[in-house]
């Protein structure tokens, strides 16, 4: 009896490790691929969907979307929450190697043009259809505020898949 207790014990513990140890990894993830910039005066933080960030990100059965998504063009999540009444508009552009892409915005709360109040959070999506070369600086442009994102080599050593045990 006091076995089948303590192995319970220990499995609920390496489960809690293993809990533990993907957290921090999705925390490390967020915070390679995150850049913030202030848009219409709000801060909005921008959050590359890749593999590694749609984890931390979503839940089932959203994530398998999201990183379907995110394999066949280039996703940002967008999150925000401005510090006073402002009115944001939605026009995002990418820009990668000279070339500029318009963004499609996906609304999950108050990320559409229009006021936004303060202390309402925004939460969105911004899709463009170019596939970028994450090894090459790319730019989130709206207007004349821009948000670049020049990935570490730790990030994108995140990126590669993983190596087969030799």
């Amino acid at each position: 009896m006091y076995r089948k207790i303590l192995i319970v014990g220990l499995c609920a513990l390496f489960a809690s490790l293993a809990l533990a140890q993907d957290a921090s990894q999705n925390a490390d993830a967020i915070k390679q691929f995150t850049r913030s910039g202030k848009i219409d005066g709000i801060t909005l933080y921008f959050v590359h969907i890749n593999n590694r960030t749609v984890d931390a990100l979503f839940e089932a059965p959203t994530k398998y979307s999201m990183r379907a998504r995110a394999n066949m063009s280039t996703l940002l999540y967008v999150q925000g929450m401005p510090d006073s009444d402002a009115n944001l508009t939605t026009e995002f552009v990418l820009e990668q190697d000279g070339q500029a892409t318009s963004g499609t915005v996906h609304n999950i709360k108050n990320f559409k043009a229009g006021a936004v109040p303060k202390g309402e959070r925004i939460d969105g999506i911004i899709q463009f259809e170019t596939k970028l070369d994450l090894a090459h600086p790319f730019k989130i442009k709206h207007g004349d505020e821009s948000v670049e994102f020049k990935l570490s080599r730790e990030a994108l050593k995140m990126l590669e898949p993983p190596q087969p045990p030799q």
